[in-house]
């Protein structure tokens, strides 16, 4: 036993110069238990951990390993700190109930153009019959797309709807509620008439973020100008990350092809920017020998690729995903500039200590973990001395046909492992895997990183002098033919796979397991598979809900072979979208699914001994209430049926949607409650709306 110990010890040890990076993963674990509590935890909660690790760093024996589980200790305790700080911090009051039309009077803090409704961030406002402590910072409008955008930091008025944020649509969905709180919008809500601009505000027009947005927006409208239709919206995307101009089909087909991330200003967009500026600028100073021989032009480089991403940063909208980029580049920079090695672990480590740091709720992101943990494993890969192959021939001599060859196979290479990596949590947040991902990166990267984005810089150098229309016009051809490879393999057959939800539990054991197999050293390391396999089987042994009813009581599906069947009707048309993507959809109509019989005042469901009624009206819950094991009613239904277990309309506006599992144990049932629990951003009481008025999550 000693002698195992001692190995263990050993095997620990030999990790030290991963020390930090154990630790950024530590934090990061900190977070997301602040993230999984059903309550808000105390601030003693917080202390209690950091006390724990601060009294084992005291009083540890003399091992290295030791100490190195309590500094762990410590920066978990810090990063559930930093979380539970920032919650605090955004403070955001909650709309309550949903408003009746009013006209408001605001300060427009974001707008960005959509196809299906422009959206607007507005603040500085008063609510009627609201207290000003009660009043939310901001809040998201939703307006005709062809009523016009107002400009960042003018001061309009709309006469406007107002509601608290949905639910989940179902049990473990998308927290929309905890998405807005983290932006500092306390409700949502849609235009009943034409804005009007209110008496202008001198002091916000001329704020820098306004000035920033206004430039956005002219980038945006010169490009559109050169490049007409679908490939001009992406263009402008590309630029300036604003793609809600891009029609709802060629998103999906970005989506389904599996480079749905060129479309967001993120990793892929700052590194190319980076790199098209850093090399050419080195290159273009090396032909000045005045320069060359005088001046480190690699850091002149570097100095050059941060102000021109700090640029591309500030007229993309400054979301978080190109915040989380171009920290990464500006490790990166920096790391250069100190004659530190650009690209490795420990720099990947600091620019998510300081994202995390700043903002901690990005860690339950999918673009936050997508990106990182691609990231991860593709500089844990090239860490490897096998893969770092020389550009010339066993001559000496530089070899074109190698290098293409290199480029490609490093493309191919590089898809694998990050697809791979990336894959669970592709799975775990949109329920669908593409196929043929590896092919579209293959075509689209070299198009992007070759043609499209040298050209977009060019155009934005020459477009203060006027001269950015031959450039983007070059570039709006790589656009086009991107937007043909992504329509072809997106019409492939079989191009995408659904995948089952998987359970958090399962994320989070896939997680452990990917990050061990990337950050330890040596054969140890492939111990992290055995973490990896189960969490990609849990999905696939997992038994779906036999039953969903949302909350307004006028959705409801049943489980059958291939996926949900629907009750037909017109109503939740957002609702059946996210069940069916979640689940996938049956062929089979509502009266044909296994187990159901229904009439005009409701449907019993018999599965595995067991009988659920689904109760439309009073009559049948007179026929059937005492004969079935579980109702769900439409209607209030305590008073009417105190026979077995109930969940009526009360009950779903509550504790929001519900799924059902019925087995031969019982029936067990699970609401959006009993996964969200009662959170500082759950607390709004959504109100029941017409689907054109539903708030989507982008």
């Amino acid at each position: 036993m000693r002698v195992l110990w001692q190995r263990l010890l050993d095997e620990i040890t030999k990790q030290a110069d991963r020390a930090f990076v154990w630790l950024v993963v530590a934090f990061a674990a900190g977070i997301t238990l602040f993230f999984t509590w059903r309550t808000d935890p105390s601030l003693w909660v917080t202390v209690a951990i950091i006390a724990v690790g601060v009294g084992a760093l005291l009083l540890r024996a003399r091992i290295a390993a030791a100490g190195f589980v309590a500094f762990a200790v410590i920066a978990f305790g810090l990063g559930h700190g930093a979380a539970q700080w920032r919650t605090a911090r955004m403070a955001t009051p909650l709309l309550q109930r949903e408003s009746r039309p009013f006209i408001l009077t605001a300060t427009v803090d974001s707008a960005e153009r959509n196809p299906g409704g422009n959206r607007l961030v507005v603040s500085d406002f008063t609510l009627p019959d609201t207290a000003a402590p009660d009043t939310p910072h901001r809040l998201r409008i939703t307006i005709p797309a062809g009523h016009g955008l107002p400009a960042v930091g003018e001061r309009i008025r709309v006469r406007v709807v107002v509601r608290p944020a949905a639910k989940p649509v179902l049990p473990d969905g998308f927290q929309f509620q905890r998405f807005l709180y983290f932006q500092g919008i306390g409700g949502v809500g849609y235009s009943l008439g034409r804005w009007e601009p209110a008496q202008a505000d001198a002091e916000s027009a001329s704020s820098f973020r306004a000035r920033s947005e206004a430039l956005r927006r002219r980038i945006g409208e010169r490009i559109s100008q050169v490049i007409p239709g679908d490939d001009g919206a992406v263009a402008a995307a590309l630029v300036n990350g604003e793609q809600n101009a891009i029609p709802e089909d060629l998103q999906e087909a970005y989506r389904v092809a599996g480079i749905a991330h060129l479309l967001s200003i993120s990793g892929v967009h700052m590194s190319l920017l980076a790199g098209v500026v850093f090399f050419l600028v080195r290159r273009l100073l090396a032909l000045v020998p005045a320069i060359a021989l005088r001046f480190d032009t690699k850091k002149i480089a570097a100095l050059a690729g941060l102000a021109v991403t700090s640029f591309y940063l500030l007229i993309s909208g400054m979301s978080v995903p190109a915040v989380r980029s171009f920290l990464m580049i500006g490790v990166v920079m920096l790391a250069i500039l100190l004659d530190r090695t650009a690209l490795s672990l420990r720099t990947i480590a600091w620019a998510a200590l300081v994202l995390m740091a700043v903002y901690p709720d990005a860690v339950v992101s999918a673009s936050f973990q997508m990106s990182f943990l691609a990231v991860l494993a593709l500089v844990a890969l090239y860490e490897q001395s096998w893969l770092r192959l020389s550009l010339r021939n066993s001559a000496g001599a530089f070899d074109v046909w190698r290098v293409i060859g290199i480029y490609l196979a490093g493309l191919v290479i590089s898809d694998i492992v990050a697809g791979g990596t990336t894959s669970l949590f592709a799975a775990y947040h949109f329920n669908r895997l593409p196929t043929y991902s590896a092919i579209t990166n293959l075509l689209a990267v070299p198009l992007t990183g070759l043609w499209i984005m040298p050209f977009a810089v060019l155009s934005l150098l020459l477009m203060p002098l006027g001269g950015e229309a031959l450039p983007l016009q070059v570039m709006g051809a790589g656009v086009g033919w991107l937007n043909d490879v992504v329509r072809t393999v997106a019409g492939w057959p079989g191009a995408q796979v659904h995948v089952p939800p998987m359970q958090t539990w399962a994320l989070a054991l896939g997680a452990i397991g990917v990050i061990f197999v990337c950050l330890w050293r040596g054969r140890a390391r492939w111990a992290g598979a055995m973490f990896v396999l189960p969490a990609m089987l849990q999905p696939f042994i997992a038994q779906p809900p036999d039953l969903l009813v949302d909350e307004t009581a006028r959705v409801f599906a049943a489980s059958a072979e291939g996926g949900l069947v629907l009750r037909p009707g017109r109503a939740g048309r957002f609702v059946r979208e996210v069940w069916t993507e979640r689940y996938g959809g049956s062929p089979l109509k509502w009266s044909d699914a296994p187990g159901l019989s229904c009439d005009a005042d409701g449907c019993v469901f018999a599965r595995d001994g067991q009988k659920v009624l689904l109760a439309f009206s009073a009559t049948a819950l007179a026929e059937d209430c005492g004969s079935a094991d579980l109702i769900v009613s439409t209607t209030a239904a305590r008073d009417l049926c105190r026979d077995g277990q109930t969940f009526d309309l009360i009950d779903l506006r509550r504790d929001g949607a519900v799924a059902v599992w019925i087995g031969d144990d019982g029936i067990r049932l699970r609401s959006v409650r009993d996964g969200t629990g009662n959170r500082v951003w759950m607390r709004g009481e959504a109100a029941e709306v017409e689907d054109d008025a539903v708030e989507v999550a982008p």
